[in-house]
C-alpha cells in the first residue's frame, strides 16, 4: 500500500479538505476494488483493512457500556485496555502494531452491520492518515503523549461512539487536533464505503425522470441497498457532496414524511 502525500501541521496532524480525502480514498478503492468506483456495490472494507492495508483485525469488548466502538493500535503494546464481561473489570492485553480492535458488540448483533462497516472504515482512515502521528520512536515523544500525557506509553487511538458518528457542527477553526483527526477518519469511511464517482453516477441516473425530491429519495434508498450502508450514511454523503442542503437534511431523515412517501415510490 502506497502512502498518500498530504500537508501536515508541525506536530504531524494532517491538514486535509474533504475534497482531498475523497480523491485519496477513491484512489484506494480504484486500486483495491475497481468495480466499486463507478457502479454502486458493497465495498469490501474488512478485506481492505486486512489484505490491502495489512492491518490485523481483532474483536474485544472495549468498555462495559459500548461507548468505544473501535481502536487503532499503532505500536506493539502490552497495555491494551479491554473489558472482561466475566470478571466485570478492565484488563490489559497484548496487541501488535497495526491492529484494529472492533467492539465485539458490533459482530454479536446482526442489526449492527452498518455500524460495524462504518467503524471499520473509520479505523482505516486512522491507518491511512494518522500512523505517523502516533508512531512511537523510543527517542521521541509521540503525538499521543502530547494529547494524553497521563497515558504516554499507550500508542493507540480509541474512538468513541460520539466521535465516530459526530457530524462536527462546530467551526473547524475551533477543533482540537483529536477532533480534526476524528473528522478525517469519518470522512474517509464515508468516501470508502460510498465512493464519490459511484454516488454521482447514481444521483444522475435517478435524476433523469421525476422531481428533485424523488431523485434524492431514490438515491438514498439505492445507496442503502446497493452499498450496504445505513440511511444516515447515505443521507450525509449526499449532503456532504452538495446534493442536499443543510436545511433539508431533517426532511430526508428516517421516519420523515418524505421518506415514508418515498418508500412507496
Amino acid at each position: 500500500m502506497e502512502r498518500p502525500y498530504f500537508r501536515k501541521k508541525d506536530n504531524g496532524v494532517p491538514v486535509l479538505s474533504r475534497e482531498e480525502i475523497n480523491t485519496i480514498a477513491e484512489g484506494y478503492v480504484q486500486d483495491y476494488q475497481r468495480s466499486a468506483v463507478n457502479s454502486p456495490e458493497p465495498f469490501d472494507i474488512e478485506g481492505f483493512l486486512e489484505l490491502y492495508m495489512g492491518m490485523t483485525p481483532d474483536f474485544q469488548y472495549l468498555s462495559h457500556n459500548g461507548i468505544y466502538l473501535g481502536m487503532t493500535v499503532f505500536n506493539e503494546t502490552d497495555k491494551l485496555p479491554v473489558y472482561d464481561p466475566y470478571t466485570r473489570r478492565a484488563e490489559y492485553i497484548h496487541a501488535d502494531a497495526n491492529t484494529v480492535i472492533i467492539d465485539r458488540r458490533l459482530i454479536e448483533d446482526e442489526k449492527q452491520e452498518h455500524r460495524l462497516r462504518f467503524t471499520q472504515g473509520h479505523e482505516a482512515g486512522h491507518g491511512i492518515f494518522h500512523t505517523q502521528c502516533f508512531y512511537r520512536d523510543p527517542n521521541q515523544m509521540s503525538l499521543f503523549a502530547l494529547l494524553k500525557p497521563e497515558e504516554e506509553d499507550v500508542p493507540m487511538i480509541r474512538c468513541r461512539t460520539d466521535s465516530i458518528f459526530n457530524r462536527n457542527s462546530t467551526d473547524p477553526r475551533n477543533w482540537t487536533d483529536n477532533e480534526r483527526m476524528e473528522w478525517q477518519a469519518n470522512a474517509t469511511s464515508s468516501a470508502l464505503l460510498l465512493p464519490r464517482s459511484a454516488v454521482r453516477y447514481l444521483f444522475e441516473v435517478n435524476g433523469r425522470t421525476g422531481s428533485r425530491c424523488s431523485q434524492i429519495i431514490k438515491t438514498i434508498l439505492d445507496l442503502i441497498s446497493e452499498c450496504n450502508v445505513s440511511h444516515e450514511a447515505a443521507l450525509y454523503r449526499l449532503k456532504d457532496m452538495g446534493y442536499i442542503r443543510q436545511n433539508e437534511v431533517h426532511s430526508f431523515m428516517p421516519g420523515s414524511s418524505l421518506m415514508d412517501f418515498g418508500m412507496l415510490l
